[in-house]
């Protein structure tokens, strides 16, 4: 029987080989090869003839190195039939889909529906370039899209309803109480501990702030000047403004994308030697990640501006209850855009104040 394996000299190194990490690799390393690698390997990305199967070999890497008890198990047998997460290996697409905040924010942002977006953007440039699509083949691509169109519309509507009920029922421990300074704080600590939680997710912190955004702008807006906040109309003003700067953030991350592809393009056609070919590629995954937390950001601010104007504009309610809505959709959004990373909740609103 060969020797156990340990944390420095682990039994085998195939994951690490996978991930191209060494094995005294840190969380924050093994995440940054995984997130480089799923990009460059997935497989509504990459056509390529064995890049769906390493795809879910990265994936499986990554569960395994990511989570401490795995890991020191893996160092110690190497693969063997228990190595594998509690319910077995998540899907490969799905886990990574998880990136930006996985199940911990599903009940307040849902399934973001930027992969099947970019998958099919994906898709139809592929097509373009290979050329060769004949009149019926165009039409026939234009009926799908307009297929697909509705199909995501239906399940955008069927995720706004969902999480309006589920916003409604968030802020029911404020909206069902008497309104009082105690049903306040109550309200508040529930926030802050569940903020505290939510912060250590994958994008954690950022989520909270765009979410927190969505929240404040929104509650605010409601309440106006009866609520003590500015007139409604400098309100929308100051949404529109910012929508308008997200959307050419996002548009801007998109061309980065492609000037940066166009670069790897015209290296290889140069002959650009091997190191400087992979930190341009380094370079690519990099905005390639960026650009798709930009649209993932993007449409949660915007499918959470209709949640919250279901919510709001909910008429089987009495205006008392949209207005106290709006009250704790204020407290709540304050609290999130004001979360740190390495500060308690509740010492940032100390100092912070909308």
């Amino acid at each position: 029987m060969p020797p156990l394996g340990t944390d420095d000299k682990p039994f085998e190194t195939a994951y690490y080989d996978l991930l191209d990490i060494p094995v005294t690799a840190d969380d924050a390393q093994i995440k940054k090869s995984y997130r480089k690698l799923a990009i460059k390997y997935h497989p509504d990305k990459n056509q390529s003839e064995g890049a769906e199967e390493k795809f879910k070999e990265i994936s499986e890497a990554y569960q395994v190195l990511s989570d401490p008890q795995l890991r020191a198990h893996y160092n110690k047998y190497g693969k063997d039939n228990e190595l594998a997460p509690g319910g077995g290996f998540s899907d490969p697409k799905e886990f990574f889909a998880q990136m930006f905040g996985g199940d911990a924010f599903r009940s307040m942002i849902g399934d973001l529906a930027m992969g099947e977006v970019f998958s099919e953007n994906m898709d139809d440039a592929l097509s373009k370039q290979e050329g060769g699509e004949t009149s019926d083949g165009k039409k026939q691509q234009q009926q799908m899209s307009k297929e697909q169109m509705e199909k995501l519309k239906a399940q955008q509507q069927e995720r706004i309803k969902t999480l309006s009920e589920n916003l409604v029922n968030k802020l029911s421990l404020y909206t069902d109480s008497d309104g009082g300074e105690a049903a306040a704080l109550a309200f508040q600590e529930q926030i802050i501990v569940e903020a505290e939680k939510l912060k250590e997710e994958s994008y954690g912190l950022e989520l909270l702030h765009a979410i927190g955004y969505v929240y404040s702008s929104k509650g605010r807006h409601h309440l106006g000047l009866k609520g003590g906040e500015l007139p409604s109309i400098f309100q929308s003003i100051k949404q529109k403004k910012h929508i308008v700067k997200e959307l050419w953030t996002t548009i801007r991350s998109a061309m980065d994308i492609q000037q940066a592809a166009e670069m790897v393009e015209k290296a290889e056609k140069d002959g650009m030697d091997q190191a400087e070919k992979l930190k341009l590629e380094e370079e690519v995954s990099n905005k390639v990640y960026k650009a798709l937390w930009q649209t993932s950001k993007f449409e949660v601010e915007g499918t959470l501006r209709q949640v919250c104007d279901t919510v709001l504009q909910d008429k089987s309610v009495p205006s008392k209850t949209r207005y106290k809505r709006a009250e704790a959709l204020r407290l709540v959004g304050h609290i999130y855009k004001h979360v740190e990373a390495d500060k308690p909740v509740s010492d940032t609103l100390i100092k912070k104040k909308d």
